[in-house]
């Protein structure tokens, strides 16, 4: 009895209505929602400053999904007038109860203003709304539960709201049934109204005749007043930006040398900042700091002295030795985003090695200069192999990968580490792209059309129909890089993967060494066809 007791005088709803709403990350703005034994209907607007005063009058909604200030004609008889907005002075909507009377189904729909203001995107497999930062990344803004229910992160409502300088207003409706009436509850009848300055509710009950049950209702409104409008977040009121100190050598006596990475604070060769390191001056990073980024080939690039972000950001980088990553310190505070600087210093280390032969060639002597690491030459060797191979002979020796399969290409390296898992995968893509892709259909040799053998044995004897020689040192790489695929990512390791491991030095080198020699034997293979059909 005593919990029916509490449903009734919603005691938890009103907990919850003063000490939590719109104080959570994540605010129900529409659509129904069971609370305490109760059912919650939410709906949310704005209020100019110069109207608050309107919203106190009463408990009742001043917007609702049935006065949600759609545009229309607003008069009488001696005349209309056209509004943007129907809804009274001051007010505005941030959703619209968008009705098609049965003829197809009813939803609600976002302001345009608030989903512009925002660059909102909607994701319709997630049916969500996301944001996208400078740094590529995303944050989901908005989620639709179903058609009429949405739940608004918190702080994109209260951005909006004080770059409008308009106060928040969220409404709330909250009602409870129960058989039979409220005396036999023992709750006597209740009306009570409260009044504050960022609340205004109403709770009362009664019972019904027809038919009979017993209700009570908790209805109003919490005002959240908007932040100073240089708290919005929005440009050109976003918050100062800030720059990392980064490890840029060591003192005579060993003590790490740190600098900001601020351009505005370094030496630019023109007589600014004297004292202050060269804008020039190479960082260094552990490999990995890479990894990040290699793991999602959809959204990063990472190429020969590049790391770009599609079209959001990109930076030079030195990506030219085996062991660590070069940057220059004005680079980095230039060109790479302020959310990424943490992530990066993260993986600082001390340069032991000054900045590649490469890149200062091509940096200080503006001269071209082929890289030296092997996995960059296979991106260009395999790429300029396709397309020369078509452009001559009018089909392709490798398949075209799909958008699904394309990772494997873009994603062939030298190791960031010495990791099992890495290396695996790495022989993985690599066989996929160099073995698997291979366009059997073509390699047709005469008289053999209905043969039964595939892949390198078929490449074998279509080098063997074409009379080229030196072809053999290049199978049997093909051939034991298929076996070190089979018997290490394909199947258990066992004692195959253990023969072919010593084939290939593992038990001697690291897997970063291992793989660069793999690669470079690609690279030869991959010459051998440039140079033996498109030369």
């Amino acid at each position: 009895m005593d919990s029916v007791k509490e449903i009734i005088l919603q005691t938890k709803n009103v907990e919850y209505i003063k000490n939590s709403l719109g104080k959570e990350q994540w605010i129900q703005v529409s659509g129904h929602k069971n609370m305490n034994g109760a059912n919650a209907i939410f709906w949310c607007g704005l209020v100019s400053i110069e109207h608050i005063e309107d919203v106190y009058h009463n408990i009742s909604w001043d917007i609702s999904a049935n006065e949600q200030g759609c545009p229309g004609f607003q008069g009488s008889g001696s005349g209309y007038q056209y509004k943007a907005n129907l809804l009274k002075d001051g007010f505005e909507s941030i959703l619209y109860y968008r009705e098609f009377y049965g003829v197809e189904k009813n939803y609600i729909e976002l302001s345009q203003e608030f989903i512009l203001l925002n660059n909102l995107r909607y994701n319709t497999v997630s049916k969500s709304y996301w944001a996208m930062y400078e740094n590529g990344e995303s944050e989901e803004a908005v989620k639709y539960i179903d058609d009429t229910t949405i739940q608004i992160k918190m702080k994109f409502l209260r951005n909006y709201s004080a770059a409008k300088q308009m106060a928040l207003l969220l409404f709330f409706d909250i009602r409870t049934e129960f058989d039979g009436k409220t005396s036999d509850y023992g709750v006597e009848e209740f009306n009570y109204k409260f009044k504050d300055d960022d609340l205004l509710y109403g709770l009362w009950n009664g019972d019904m005749n027809l038919p009979a049950y017993a209700y009570s209702v908790l209805m109003g409104k919490k005002i959240l007043m908007p932040a100073p409008i240089e708290e919005c977040g929005y440009w050109p009121y976003e918050k100062e930006e800030t720059y990392e100190n980064f490890i840029i050598g060591v003192d005579e006596s060993g003590k790490e040398i740190l600098h900001t990475c601020n351009p505005e604070e370094l030496n630019n060769y023109f007589g600014v900042n004297i004292d202050a390191p060269m804008y020039l001056t190479p960082v260094f990073f552990k490999r990995e700091v890479l990894q990040k980024y290699i793991n999602k080939p959809e959204l990063y690039e990472v190429k020969d002295g590049r790391l770009s972000c599609q079209s959001l950001w990109s930076i030079e980088i030195d990506n030219h030795h085996k062991n660590c990553i070069a940057v220059y310190l004005g680079d980095l505070g230039r060109d790479l985003p302020e959310s990424e600087r943490g992530y990066w210093k993260s993986y600082n280390i001390v340069g032991e090695e000054g900045i590649s032969e490469v890149s200062f060639q091509r940096d200080f002597c503006n001269m071209f200069s082929e890289s030296n690491m092997e996995d960059h030459r296979f991106q260009h060797t395999y790429g300029s192999l396709i397309k020369q191979w078509n452009e001559k002979f009018g089909w392709d020796l490798y398949l075209p990968l799909s958008a699904e399969d394309q990772y494997n290409l873009t994603q062939i390296r030298i190791p960031l580490g010495n990791s099992q898992p890495e290396f695996d995968q790495l022989v993985l893509a690599l066989v996929k792209v160099l073995i698997d892709s291979l366009n059997e259909k073509q390699l047709i040799v005469p008289g053999n059309e209905q043969s039964d053998i595939k892949g390198i044995s078929k490449l074998e004897k279509w080098l063997q129909s074409n009379e080229v020689v030196g072809y053999e040192e290049h199978i049997t790489f093909l051939r034991d890089l298929q076996k070190l695929r089979s018997s290490g990512t394909g199947h258990r390791k066992g004692k195959e993967y253990s023969k072919i491991s010593n084939t290939f030095g593992l038990s001697e080198k690291s897997k970063i060494d291992v793989f660069e020699s793999i690669l470079k034997k690609t690279n030869a293979f991959l010459k051998y066809m440039k140079d033996t059909f498109l030369d």
